[in-house]
């Protein structure tokens, strides 16, 4: 009976209009994201090949990465050019398009295109499943039969999931196959695995929203009604918790802004520039002095963001959209946790860089910056894998949820 529900649901999708418009307009989007990203990629690629530093130049800057296709997160601050100067780290813009147009109109990557629209059609599929049945009168027909209601509600789940899970699969495959066949790009087995886990996170994520749609839908009486509650707590989802959980940590921690930091250490230089004018002789002292003073005031500064950081996952994280975002991004290589762990080899870099600048402004001896990126159990480790585990467990909840529902509903 399970597969003749799976069977049903599957042709009742392939019958219905609302199936090819969908697909259709989430395939284009997943192509479209791919195509256009591919193309960013390309032209980062082209500027790195012209900023790459000399051999021997105090310059720290990473070639672009390949999956950021897939998750674009914090790549445009990760690789920026990080110039060692007396005076601290000195990190230059990252790559900006000279056309003013699409600083409003940002190109959305393939996790963005999963959070939000992707979601939305997994409770399009999932909003009418049960009350669709109540409503028509056929839900007390079909339990009329020797099924149970778990196995409806299963049955209704895997038919709808597989509808939404193989087009995307397809043309997803389809995207990243075309994107690595163009010039420059080289997917790598660690780059698929890492491909593969987004795709299973976004699997996952697609799976709850489709949880969260028969949930809601074995609750209602009316198609109309879950509709409208489903789009309310879609937004309140997607939108509204992440932003709310990110303003509310702000007013917990007091981090002061990039700005503010720069005008301090040119103050401070500014102050032991004065002073080595007046005092002859103590030059290389206080260069060392100033150093430590820098280091002191990016120790206090990185304490208190990264205090910043933890707490706004915390609360970010009752979002699922949130959740799959920091996991996805993490797994790609350009999530928070990357960043910060680039920050620190570059601080590692500056201190090993500095006493060949101070030497000799026009020495060729700076050692050269060497990075590595976490490897794909480091990144689980270090909080991945409870976000994908949380994908799961609110999918399970929501389900459990529905069956919930439907034990104590009157099919009549």
């Amino acid at each position: 009976m399970f597969r003749t529900i799976v069977r049903k649901e599957i042709a009742a999708n392939l019958l219905s209009y609302k199936f090819f418009i969908v697909i259709l307009l989430a395939s284009v989007l997943v192509a479209t994201s791919l195509f256009v990203m591919g193309r960013d990629y390309r032209n980062r690629l082209a500027d790195y090949q012209l900023i790459r530093p000399e051999p021997g130049r105090p310059i720290a800057v990473l070639p672009p990465n390949p999956l950021s296709v897939m998750a674009k997160g914090l790549e445009d601050a990760m690789t920026r050019s990080f110039e060692v100067e007396v005076i601290g780290i000195e990190a230059r813009t990252g790559r900006s398009s000279a056309n003013a147009v699409f600083a409003f109109f940002p190109a959305p990557d393939f996790v963005y295109i999963v959070k939000v629209v992707l979601s939305l059609v997994a409770l399009l599929f999932g909003f009418d499943l049960v009350c669709r049945e109540r409503e028509a009168g056929t839900l007390k027909l079909i339990l009329s039969n020797p099924v149970s209601r778990a196995t409806l509600l299963a049955g209704k789940w895997t038919g709808n999931f597989l509808s939404l899970a193989v087009p995307f699969l397809l043309v997803t495959g389809v995207g990243v196959a075309l994107f690595a066949l163009v010039p420059g790009p080289r997917w790598t087995g660690p780059m698929l695995g890492r491909l593969a886990l987004i795709l299973g996170a976004s699997l996952a994520y697609i799976a709850l929203f489709l949880s969260l749609g028969l949930c809601v839908s074995a609750l209602a009486r009316r198609s109309s009604t879950a509709l409208v509650i489903l789009l309310l707590v879609w937004a309140l989802l997607v939108f509204i918790l992440p932003n709310l959980g990110t303003l509310a940590a702000r007013q917990a921690v007091d981090v002061p802004s990039v700005k503010a930091m720069s005008e301090k250490r040119q103050q401070i230089w500014t102050r032991e520039v004065l002073l080595s004018i007046s005092e002859r002789g103590t030059w290389a002292a206080r260069i060392a002095a100033l150093n430590d003073e820098f280091d002191r005031l990016e120790e206090d500064y990185r304490l208190k963001f990264d205090r910043l950081v933890r707490l706004s996952k915390k609360i970010n994280r009752v979002s699922p959209a949130a959740a799959f975002v920091y996991a996805a991004t993490e797994i790609a290589g350009t999530g928070i946790g990357e960043e910060s762990r680039l920050k620190e080899e570059v601080i590692r870099y500056k201190n090993r860089a500095l006493p060949d600048l101070t030497r000799d402004r026009t020495s060729a001896a700076a050692p050269a910056f060497a990075y590595r990126c976490r490897t794909v159990g480091e990144v689980l480790a270090a909080g991945g894998l409870f976000d994908l585990a949380w994908l799961v467990v609110f999918g399970v909840v929501f389900f459990g949820a529905s069956y919930a529902a439907i034990l104590r509903t009157d099919v009549r």
